[in-house]
């Protein structure tokens, strides 16, 4: 997979660096392929599927990393909409409505939500860009 690594040099903002998110880049349990195809735009619908997995097997490495990784990226907040959007092709608009994504991704994964949270519009919100 060495091949297939993303550049830590030109498309992300200088704050986040996918290397310093934890297991980003691991061989097994790695997000970053998690974080690139299934939260990716054709796919981020498809949460509750990878919900199950998790529910099913809470002590994999897939389930451990991915909650190690969101819980970084909820309390350092490093990524922009401009990096998710590069690594998802998924557009938040706005960094307070991605990091609520998150979290609700993490409530529902790991937490007591019981109904994943909505992926967002193709529209931007009112006032963007105002």
């Amino acid at each position: 997979m060495e091949g297939h690594r993303i550049s830590e040099v030109g498309m992300y903002s200088r704050k986040f660096r996918p290397s310093s998110v934890p297991h980003f880049f691991a061989e097994v349990g790695g997000v970053g392929k998690f974080f690139r195809s299934g939260l990716h735009i054709e796919f981020i619908d498809d949460v509750p599927v990878y919900k199950s997995y998790i529910v099913r097997n809470p002590e994999s490495p897939d389930a451990r990393n991915l909650r190690e990784a969101l819980e970084y990226l909820l309390r350092e907040r490093s990524a922009t909409v401009a990096d998710w959007y590069e690594l998802t092709r998924v557009n938040f608009w706005r960094d307070d409505l991605l990091y609520a994504y998150l979290q609700g991704l993490y409530d529902y994964f790991y937490g007591d939500r019981k109904e994943p949270p909505e992926s967002p519009d193709d529209v931007p919100p009112p006032g963007y860009g105002v």
